[in-house]
């Protein structure tokens, strides 16, 4: 992948190439940014720009043999480790490239990929992903052979929040103090989630979010009409997976908008045996699926809380959510709105340390029927 095949990020793009052409690039770099901001294929063109024998000032040249080995994804000092679970409980050791041939592919198709579209491409169970300690000696083991191609070695750790903390400690040695022309690139979305002692090891490049000016012309230029373009930019909030999406009339977030729209109707009415189903149902979910839908009801009690004060406008809430948003948003204020997204990051918290989630879900459900009743 060339810089020119990343949409938007030119302030990023130019820092990284500067770095190193003026010989300050870290050995180990972390971009930290948003799902759909770009990180991943930052980092690939990146790569392919470093190791291209013929680059420009700008860009990798993108006709080498150098460069089509790191388009295809088959550039033998380019190493990936990401979440997985163990394809077999019988094996001695688990490791990524149980899964390269998967996550190859996965990429290839889209560069943008979350974790949540790479979870549902390897497996349909409620099977928690890991980076685990196992594939820690993996990477301490290849980045001390020698370079094949002579030149740099890289290794791309795609969602760095998913390391455990053993795993991230047998890797903190290499991380700073690695074998001679490697370069580190860790690639995260959440920097509460990274151990302190990766982040303090580790040169952070922040990836802002797309602007909606940026996404509205890259669908331009794809052939999107411009309304449609104009829309979709708006209602994405800088996510690039999540537009391409929509363009094939695919809602991401479809089942999360009428879980919330189901669960706030039965916390305002005070439901108790709805609510307690509603529980039931949401303790079959993945980890992750629970922590995606309390980030998207955290999003929606602020979009409604704008809306409340300041209108249509300002708000990014596609027709199904606008439509509920007309009685709901009335109920949102300065008076609840606070604490119901206090409520909810901590819930999140708790879904991450594997607590009893009925319960969880069932206390909280009660104490926000508590909040949206609350007379301002």
């Amino acid at each position: 992948m060339q810089f020119q095949d990343v949409i938007g990020q030119d302030e990023t793009k130019h820092r990284l190439i500067k770095s190193f052409e003026e010989g300050r690039l870290a050995h180990a770099l972390m971009l930290l940014g948003p799902a759909g901001s770009g990180c991943l294929p930052l980092a690939l063109a990146f790569v392919q720009y470093i190791a291209c024998p013929n680059k420009t000032s700008e860009d990798s040249c993108g006709q080498c043999a150098t460069c089509r080995k790191v388009d295809a994804l088959n550039f033998a000092d380019l190493h990936f480790s990401f979440p997985y679970f163990n394809k077999s409980s019988s094996a001695d050791i688990n490791i990524c490239a149980d899964w390269m041939s998967e996550f190859r592919t996965a990429v290839l198709e889209e560069p943008y990929m979350d974790v949540d579209l790479w979870r549902s491409l390897i497996t349909k169970d409620n099977k928690t992903l890991q980076i685990s300690v196992d594939e820690a000696g993996d990477i301490v083991r290849r980045l001390t052979l020698h370079s094949y191609e002579g030149g740099y070695k890289f290794q791309i750790i795609w969602m760095g929040e998913y390391l455990r903390v053993d795993t991230a400690n047998k890797l903190l040695k290499i991380i700073e103090e690695p074998p001679p022309k490697t370069l580190f690139i860790i690639i995260a979305a959440a920097a509460e989630q990274i151990l302190p002692t990766i982040m303090s090891r580790v040169q952070v490049v922040r990836v802002p979010r797309l602007s909606d000016e940026t996404i509205h012309q890259a669908l331009v230029q794809q052939g999107v009409e411009e309304v449609k373009a104009g829309g979709i930019a708006h209602y994405v909030y800088g996510d690039w997976l999540k537009a391409n999406a929509l363009l094939i009339n695919e809602n991401p977030d479809e089942q999360y908008t009428l879980q919330f729209q189901d669960w706030m109707r039965k916390c305002y009415k005070k439901d108790v045996v709805g609510l307690i189903r509603w529980a039931d149902g949401m303790n079959e979910l993945k980890r992750d699926d629970k922590k995606y839908f309390l980030q998207y009801a955290m999003d929606q009690i602020r979009q409604n809380l704008i809306r409340n004060y300041t209108g249509e406008d300002l708000t990014r809430l596609n027709p199904m959510e606008k439509d509920f948003s007309d009685k709901f948003a009335p109920f949102i204020n300065d008076l609840n709105a606070e604490d119901m997204i206090d409520r909810l990051q901590l819930a999140y918290r708790d879904v991450d340390r594997n607590v009893n989630t009925k319960i969880l879900f069932t206390d909280l459900s009660f104490k926000l029927h508590y909040l949206l009743t609350m007379k301002p």
